[in-house]
């Protein structure tokens, strides 16, 4: 790459020719490292050979280097290889020595260099030379010595020398190049990096001028016109051009990304410029954005005038470009170098000058990770405030470092109860089964008063996840006792309204511990009542009816916590809102901070499965309980476990896979579960379990269990856990018809048995024990509550039953038209399995049989994901704007997508759509968008 190196070729090739003439001459070239030296001693050495001077090499070694050998060995060595030379002398001449101790092709070279160079110049009487030396600064004074014995021999004899030396030579042997200057026909050569019209020039040479036109000023800007960076950026444009992978520049963008390979081309033209340059460029890699002259100078401990130096010889070979790489990857080529021995110790060393110096904490704990050492009191309240700032950032990962690094410094109790608890706090987040172990060295730091009453109040979550409730509650009765009447108070009833709507137990049994400071702390005042309060009190025996606008109150609440907002898409699920909780639930997902965690996504998934669920879309419900637990192992969900186990368990059964549900609930469950919310979740699916597989006792059991819970904790709501409906069912499947009345009867006739759904699952058992003439009106009454995607598991059992009501009736036509229409209820929500053992053959085929061109079936590949997602909703019979709704997008949206799919299809219009996705198994909404796998 010999790009305005012309005008110096051709001065020192008219050199080279005088030495034809008895004259030699000097050239020294020197110039950052990397910037063509090299390559440019190859050219003159082919301009040599054309014209007929044998060439000599050498390099001069790192003193102590591996393999080193001497300058003129070396010169020896290369002598010897020249054509037509003997094996002892020079050609045609005698050895004047006899020993031919001096003899250089003798195959020992003296340890007297001046006497080497002096057989060296006498061979040139002979035939002309041209010696390179490469390296020059790292001679040692003998090698000098006989380098300027050559050199004043190049008077007489004809030898060009080109010694090839660093910019720091000047400064290591100024003797030496004080006498160059009095030698004859002496040129000195500084190379600099191409500038940037030879930049593009090269590009266009190696690229083509298009590429060249539009990324040459990228390509100077990471090179800096180093040529081996260069070259490195070149070979990787080359090498990535044809790959649909993004490269280093790619076809479409055109944008120049630099990588690895032209990272370690930079990386060796810093080894190239010695030591010390490299100890500059690490400090550089080590303080990144923070390097500064005066930290460089403390880092390496070294002279503003010795830095000052080296950053310019650096800047000077296009690697530096004032206090920053030019190449965006030479910093971590740096510290991942195995030869940087010291680069702990420098890290520790950085993040004390950078903590004295005024800069972030998180800046600063960043040097303390990489060191891997708290060897300081002031490390720790470092690591402390950085992992603070890094959870702030929702770097949680990072803040967990600051903290496990922080656990083992050498704490006092304070300290440690401090960094105890925040450690619990961050890694509950990421990973709650991971902050077990450190959970009974908490509470007994809490208990002697090294946790304050704010931290204290924060880990009762946790405590109560894993299900260490009586861990919990005495820390409660231990901070109430002291800030019943405090400032902390408010924060104390804030919890107890949490832990009313999720852990409803835990107040049973802070009361047995202390009832009066527990009705203290539940007082309110009418003009101030919080609103969590009134949630949790709008679940009670009349209060469900507020549910809704209250829920909407809390979730407005800009101060609302990712925990509290969990708490209250579940109370809307608990009083049947499914609409708003979805509509919530899709805003949580816009928050990223709210889902910023796996725990995060973990319960929120787990959340939209059971709505899902309770809209009867099954086969959405069991991907999202699957996804849920994904994102954690099950003993890290805790008591939580039951939310996701119950949906699967429910769904399995409710599709009438019986044996898969059986295998979920063989799963281990924290005995706690069962004081939670989560609990009812898990008794009433596993009820149902029992009742699908015939152990009505079993089922009966459970449903009493959910009862006793519900009404020992005051939680009223019939869509919170239907535990007359479970009952009825078992009773009636146990013969107990008059029981079965008296549970369905008593559900219907209170006002919130006018609840659609809860209504319509009533009817259906109601019209079991009624008299066959009433039995068909009142499913039919059922079936009109549900109708229109509200609940499609439920609408499919309704419309069975009503399809046997009506052959019972001899009412054929309608038995078959009202089981087609199960059948088809049972696809939308994924129940054929079960539907296959609960209707009539003449059903399911007649249902399976929809006339449709096998054409039409395969074209649905041809749509989009959300061109699926609509049509499915459209095929179930939803209208324009439900689906506008459900998927939480523009009607006008809804419209552009169905255009697209009747185009696609060839289709006339809904009619023929569902006919197209009537044989695709579960067509149904599908999971929604808040609910996808990276939400």
């Amino acid at each position: 790459m010999l790009v305005e190196r012309a005008r110096t070729i051709s001065e020192l090739s008219e050199l080279i020719r005088c030495v034809h003439s008895g004259r030699g001459g000097v050239a020294v070239i020197t110039g950052p490292a990397a910037v063509g030296k090299t390559e440019l001693t190859h050219s003159l050495a082919e301009i040599a050979e054309e014209d007929d001077l044998e060439v000599l090499r050498a390099r001069m070694c790192v003193p102590g280097g591996q393999g080193r050998r001497g300058l003129f060995e070396q010169l020896a060595e290369s002598l010897r290889r020249q054509p037509g030379r003997s094996a002892g002398t020079f050609a045609g001449e005698k050895p004047e020595n006899p020993d031919g101790a001096y003899a250089l092709a003798g195959g020992t070279v003296a340890e007297n260099p001046l006497r080497a160079a002096e057989e060296i110049a006498r061979y040139a009487h002979r035939q002309p030379l041209l010696v390179v030396i490469d390296d020059l600064h790292h001679a040692d004074p003998d090698s000098l010595d006989g380098i300027l014995h050559l050199v004043r021999a190049c008077r007489t004899a004809r030898i060009m020398m080109v010694l090839v030396a660093s910019d720091c030579s000047y400064e290591q042997m100024p003797l030496f190049h004080a006498e160059l200057l009095r030698a004859p026909h002496y040129r000195r050569v500084r190379l600099r990096p191409l500038s940037r019209l030879a930049v593009a020039e090269v590009v266009a040479e190696s690229l083509g001028s298009e590429v060249a036109e539009r990324s040459a000023a990228d390509y100077y800007r990471y090179s800096g016109g180093n040529p081996l960076a260069l070259r490195a950026l070149i070979q990787e444009w080359s090498s990535t051009r044809f790959t649909d992978d993004a490269g280093p520049e790619t076809a479409r963008g055109g944008t120049l990304a630099p990588g690895k390979v032209s990272a370690l081309a930079v990386f060796t033209s810093l080894h190239r410029s010695g030591p010390q340059a490299m100890a500059v460029a690490r400090g550089m890699a080590l303080l990144g954005p923070a390097a500064g002259l005066d930290l460089l100078c403390q880092l390496l401990r070294s002279t503003p005038e010795d830095v000052t130096r080296h950053l310019q010889d650096l800047e000077a070979a296009g690697v530096l470009d004032g206090f920053r790489f030019r190449h965006p990857g030479v910093a971590q080529v740096l510290l991942t170098d195995p030869d940087f021995h010291d680069l702990r110790e420098l890290h520790l060393a950085a993040a004390a000058l950078l903590d004295a110096d005024g800069h972030s904490a998180l800046r600063v704990a960043r040097h303390l990770i990489a060191a891997d050492i708290v060897a300081e009191p002031w490390t720790v309240a470092v690591l402390r405030e950085s992992a603070r700032e890094a959870a702030g950032h929702n770097d949680w990962d990072f803040a967990l470092k600051c903290l496990r690094l922080a656990l083992r410094g050498a704490l006092t109790d304070e300290e440690r109860g401090l960094v105890v608890s925040e450690f619990l706090r961050v890694g509950w987040r990421q990973n709650p089964a991971r902050v077990t172990k450190h959970f009974q060295e908490c509470f007994e730091l809490q208990q002697k008063g090294h946790v304050p009453d704010a931290e204290t109040l924060t880990l009762l979550t946790i405590f109560l996840w894993h299900g260490h409730v009586e861990d919990a509650v005495t820390m409660l009765l231990d901070v109430a006792d002291r800030c019943a009447d405090g400032p902390l108070r408010t924060e104390i009833q804030t919890f107890l309204d949490w832990a009313r709507l999720s852990h409803p137990g835990l107040l049973d049994r802070i009361r047995r511990a202390d009832e009066q400071l527990l009705n203290r702390l539940l007082e309110t005042s009418s003009d101030s009542l919080r609103p969590l309060t009134s949630l949790s009190l709008a679940l009670c025996e009349t209060g469900h009816a507020n549910v809704p606008a209250t829920a909407q109150e809390v979730l407005a609440d800009r101060r609302l916590t990712g925990d509290t907002a969990g708490s209250v898409l579940q109370s809307l699920l608990y009083a049947g809102e499914l609409v708003t909780a979805e509509r919530w639930a899709a805003r949580a997902v816009q928050d990223a901070e709210q889902l910023a965690t796996p725990l995060a996504r973990g319960v929120h998934q787990a959340v939209c499965a059971e709505i899902a669920r309770r809209r009867g879309d099954l086969p959405a419900a069991q991907q999202l309980a699957e996804r849920a637990l994904t994102h954690m192992a099950p003993r890290a969900w805790g008591v939580a476990l039951g939310l996701p186990l119950s949906v699967l368990v429910a769904v399995h059964t409710a599709r009438g896979h019986t044996e898969r549900a059986g295998e979920h609930l063989s799963w281990s469950v924290h005995p706690e579960m069962y004081q939670t919310l989560y609990g009812l979740h898990y008794l009433l699916a596993r009820g149902r379990h029992h009742l699908a597989v015939g152990q009505y006792a079993a089922a009966l059991r459970d449903f009493r269990s959910c009862e006793d819970r519900v009404r020992a904790w005051g939680l009223a709501p019939p869509v919170l856990a239907p535990w007359r409906l479970g009952q009825a069912e078992a009773a009636l499947a146990l013969g107990d018809r008059s029981e079965a009345r008296r549970l369905t009867e008593s559900e219907l006739n209170q006002a919130r048995g006018r609840h659609p759904h809860v209504r319509a699952a009533h009817l259906r058992v109601y019209a079991r024990l009624v008299d066959r003439s009433r039995r068909r009106e009142v499913l039919t009454d059922a079936a009109e509550l549900v109708a229109g995607g509200r609940d499609r598991y439920e609408h499919f059992l309704i419309l069975t039953d009503l399809s046997r009501a009506h052959q019972e009736a001899d009412d054929t036509a309608r038995a078959r038209v009202t089981g087609q229409q199960a059948w088809h209820s049972a696809v939308r929500c994924g129940a054929e399995r079960l539907a296959r053992t609960l209707l009539p053959e003449s059903a399911v085929t007649a249902g399976e049989e929809t006339p449709v061109m096998p054409r039409q079936r395969l074209n649905t590949a041809m749509l989009s994901e959300a061109e699926l997602r609509v049509a499915e909703l459209a095929a179930a019979g939803e209208t324009n704007r439900e689906i506008s709704g459900k998927l939480f997008i523009t009607v006008s949206t809804v419209e552009q997508h169905l255009t697209r799919v009747y185009r696609k299809l060839r289709l006339s219009g809904r009619a023929d759509l569902r006919a197209c996705l009537a044989t695709k198994a579960g067509v149904g909404a599908g999971v929604p968008e808040h609910c996808a796998p990276g939400a």
